[in-house]
């Protein structure tokens, strides 16, 4: 079934702000560990959209570094890649402490009055 994009949206469980992160992704494929960059262009306090140039599945866990806006210290947080569009990814927060919910959420918040 294709919706279009304000249906999907409209069913989201959290609102999108547009960033633009640089990003530290860490993954375990096939018995490798591999490090590489990525950018995100959109934060919500479920997850981000990640742009990272390489092929993965929906169900790759990944290790994510980077500094919210606002913030002074860099986020290390896992995550789950959700869906995939090219090389666009949606990635979901996983086993966030309350201290990285907090801040992702207050981040947020901020983005929302900026917007």
């Amino acid at each position: 079934m294709v919706r279009d994009r304000k249906t999907a949206q409209s069913l989201r469980r959290w609102e999108r702000y547009q960033v633009k992160i640089r990003t530290r992704i860490t993954l375990n494929l096939n018995g490798d560990t591999l490090s590489f960059s990525g950018e995100a262009s959109d934060v919500s306090q479920g997850g981000l959209s990640l742009f990272i140039p390489r092929e993965l599945e929906p169900g790759t866990a990944l290790r994510m570094e980077f500094s919210l806006p606002y913030t002074s210290r860099a986020m290390v947080i896992r995550g789950i890649v959700r869906s995939r569009h090219e090389f666009t990814y949606g990635v979901e927060f996983i086993g966030a402490t309350q201290h990285q919910q907090q801040t992702i959420a207050q981040v947020c918040k901020t983005l929302q009055i900026l917007q």
